[in-house]
């Protein structure tokens, strides 16, 4: 089987290769990070560390070897009681844009599912759009995935790129949440030839 790396992303021939490549580090999400204990727990699994919005913490920004994630909810001033989180993903990778041959298609969910975005955009641009409504204190995981035709190595395939986000919102904290050992957002790329 032929490897081909890119970075710390890697595809390879005749299989579909599956890599996490990004998580926060306990330093960049040290500040509004938390855990969920098993009694906070919906009936749905909750994913075990998120970020959480705060008064203090009010934007979350993250950035790997595969791309760039902002996020932000408005807690101060006026704002809406529906918490809206304008977000922003950006596939920053110069080997992925290299190989990239055509626009990217690019669906996100969220909100367990109440939540949809689906944009056609050129690979390396700034996906973005807004969530709501949230609700205080609950967990939500904000996933999205672009799809866009390959060329490696002089064969034509498929990469898929995704990111999730786990994070709550809550506006009532003076201060920041404990924090996390585990990743608060996740990125992956897949390439199909």
């Amino acid at each position: 089987m032929r490897m081909h790396t890119f970075g710390r992303t890697a595809a390879a021939s005749g299989t579909a290769l599956v890599m996490v490549l990004g998580t926060v580090s306990a330093a960049s999400a040290a500040s509004a990070a938390s855990t969920v204990s098993a009694a906070e727990r919906p009936d749905r699994a909750a994913p075990t560390h998120y970020y959480v919005f705060t008064k203090r913490h009010q934007s979350f920004a993250y950035h790997d070897s595969v791309g760039s994630f902002h996020a932000q909810v408005r807690l101060t001033g006026a704002h809406s009681r529906r918490y809206p989180m304008p977000w922003v993903f950006r596939i920053t990778s110069a080997r992925l844009r290299a190989i990239a041959r055509g626009n990217a298609v690019c669906t996100a969910t969220g909100l367990n599912g109440r939540y949809h975005d689906r944009h056609v955009v050129p690979v390396g641009y700034y996906w973005h759009s807004t969530v709501a409504p949230h609700r205080a204190r609950k967990v939500y995981t904000l996933s999205g995935t672009c799809t866009f035709a390959v060329q490696v190595g002089g064969r034509p395939g498929r990469a898929f790129v995704g990111f999730s986000f786990h994070y709550a919102i809550n506006p009532s904290s003076r201060g920041a949440a404990p924090a996390s050992t585990g990743p608060v957002v996740t990125t992956s790329v897949h390439i199909r030839r």
